[in-house]
């Protein structure tokens, strides 16, 4: 495996891209590994013939492991070792580069040359103090930092804004008292009642056509010690905020405990997040992949709102912000979906 200068933790192979007797070239794509950074291709360094594959998909490994063995075809008296008397090896060895001058190295390693060279020009030098410091990622978070990446990479993002009157969930709240609500409940209900109107937004982009998503579920980002989990309730438009709530805060509580099940991701059509509790009063969201859009909800905040007859007065407001994908909907599509949504949300 070689340095990619981009990770120090664990390197985890996906797939081979070639089987075990093909014929491979230098520079060829050989094995796509998963970093704590991105995926990416790592080349052959050598002509010949893959003869074994030592790490297998699924399986981690670190930068100078040995991950596959390869018969290396030289040309050259110099570079055969029959000619000059040196015993053929009896099984094939883990691939070494072979010795070339350092311009031509540097032309044909490719990607991988580069990012050593660029490592090394950031070394410290002898004697300097070392000042970086490196914090491993968890599992789940590796996987949020390449799904989001890829969902940032690839999707055609576009988002739109507006906020609701928070007056009727606050009430409903209240009346509940002293059960616990929770917040998100509300939007899970008012988006999963919506989208009965514009199933459109129930579906993914794949392959240019849309496909759907086979799910009504809605699901929750929840962050439990920097990692993120998204909890899904499913059948939600048939459900009260009520049963949403409980629901939620029955599959939150397992999750942090420490449940297995909990913690598997759910499919779900739609996800709503929310940072109003830490005092964000707007923000966009990433779309979870394969979904079609998901919704920022910001704090309830009072706010001054002025009537046609021109008089105004103070209620409680929430800004949301809808992030769509543009391959599955249009603008207006969209925000016709949003318009639903508050209107669900304030005929609480």
């Amino acid at each position: 495996m070689p340095d990619l200068a981009t990770t120090e933790s664990d390197i985890r192979v996906i797939r081979w891209m070639l089987e075990v007797g093909q014929k491979v070239t230098r520079g060829q794509p050989l094995v796509e590994i998963e970093t704590d950074k991105a995926n990416m291709e790592v080349e052959s360094i050598a002509d010949g013939v893959l003869s074994e594959i030592l790490a297998r998909p699924g399986e981690s490994v670190a930068v100078g492991q040995a991950i596959a063995a390869m018969e290396v075809q030289n040309s050259g008296a110099a570079a055969n070792p029959m000619a000059s008397g040196a015993p053929a090896p009896s099984k094939p060895a883990a691939v070494t580069a072979p010795t070339r001058a350092p311009d031509e190295d540097r032309k044909r390693a490719g990607m991988f040359a580069r990012n050593r060279e660029a490592a090394i020009q950031k070394t410290p030098s002898a004697g300097a103090p070392a000042t970086t410091k490196t914090q491993a990622l968890s599992p789940a978070q590796r996987t949020a930092a390449r799904r989001l990446l890829e969902s940032k990479q690839t999707v055609p993002h576009f988002y739109l804004q507006t906020s609701v009157n928070a007056e009727s969930m606050l009430a409903r709240r209240r009346v509940a008292e002293p059960t616990k609500l929770a917040w998100d409940a509300f939007f899970v209900y008012a988006a999963a009642r919506a989208v009965t109107r514009f199933q459109r937004l129930a579906c993914r982009y794949e392959n240019d056509q849309l496909v759907s998503q086979e799910t009504d579920a809605v699901g929750v980002a929840v962050d439990h010690e920097g990692d993120l989990f998204v909890p899904a309730i499913a059948s939600a438009a048939q459900k009260s905020p009520e049963q949403i709530s409980q629901e939620l805060l029955e599959l939150v509580g397992r999750l942090r405990g420490g449940d297995a099940e909990a913690r598997q991701l759910r499919p779900a059509w739609f996800t709503v997040t929310n940072l109003g509790m830490t005092g964000v009063e707007a923000f966009t969201p990433i779309i979870n992949p394969p979904q079609a859009s998901i919704l920022g909800v910001g704090k309830v905040m009072p706010a001054i709102v002025v009537r046609e007859d021109g008089s105004f007065e103070a209620e409680p407001r929430a800004t949301l912000t809808l992030a769509v994908d543009h391959r599955v909907v249009s603008g207006r599509y969209a925000a016709s979906f949003l318009d639903a949504l508050v209107a669900e949300l304030e005929a609480l």
